[in-house]
């Protein structure tokens, strides 16, 4: 028997509609981010480098996955439209890159290797994601692009597909390279406030970039504070030992 190839399907839909459902972000009040702390984070070369910034990063790509599941369950109706639903189920069901010392915190697109590691880390979920998906109400025709058993045959067409998942993967790995130019280089440089604007404005840039389905933009703020409080979870706490206070004592006679 040879190896069975799933084609590319046409998109059910006459044009592709473009979807108006964003992510809804959770409020972040004006000061509830505490970018101060952004002074202490370690340099480079030094012990706290690495598992600082790679809990950093793994927090920010766990809440991104998290917010595709939760635009997905609410926009199902890009079932409809297979090949651009399959990358987005396919980044959803990535497991978070935990890092690579001493310097690798996200999927880099150009190294071979860790693709690989995002497209086996998927398959290995994917079968219970496309289990859950409820597309009873579609034609048997879209229902049977979703059932579980495809879901090795999902992952390898966005594998060779990989456009989409290649933006999304990207935007991680930009997002972290603005964190780290903040902190390590803007910080120093430029002074707080102005390193902040610049880090706003990068991250409400690419998280616009993140997908041609929908913006992401309206998370940046929350997604700041996701890194800003991984951060504060790795720095040393300044433990302050009370001193006993003095008893007077009676004096001799």
């Amino acid at each position: 028997m040879g190896e069975l190839i799933m084609m590319p399907v046409r998109d059910t839909e006459p044009a592709k509609a473009p979807v108006e459902s964003n992510p809804a972000p959770e409020p972040v009040e004006n000061g509830a981010i505490d970018f101060s702390v952004w002074k202490r984070a370690p340099r480079e070369r030094t012990p706290a480098y690495f598992p600082t910034y790679s809990t950093v990063s793994k927090a920010m790509q766990t809440a991104m996955r998290g917010w595709v599941r939760e635009w997905f369950s609410a926009n199902a109706e890009i079932l409809l439209r297979p090949h651009t639903a399959y990358p987005i189920l396919v980044y959803q069901c990535t497991h978070p890159f935990s890092g690579k010392p001493t310097n690798m915190f996200t999927y880099d697109i150009q190294q071979t290797e860790a693709l690989d590691r995002a497209f086996a880390s998927a398959a290995n979920k994917l079968g219970r994601e496309l289990k859950s998906l409820d597309t009873k109400r579609f034609t048997w025709f879209t229902r049977e692009h979703y059932f579980a058993y495809r879901s090795k045959e999902v992952v390898k067409y966005v594998a060779r597909n990989r456009r989409a998942i290649y933006k999304m993967l990207n935007v991680e790995t930009v997002l972290m390279d603005s964190i780290l130019k903040f902190a390590i280089i803007d910080i120093p440089k430029m002074g707080l406030e102005q390193a902040i604007v610049h880090l706003r404005r990068a991250f409400n840039t690419q998280l616009r970039r993140f997908s041609d389905e929908f913006d992401m933009s309206p998370r940046a703020e929350q997604l700041l504070k996701i890194a800003t409080d991984a951060l504060m979870t790795k720095l040393p706490t300044d433990n302050v030992i009370a001193m006993p206070a003095l008893i007077e004592m009676p004096l001799a006679a």
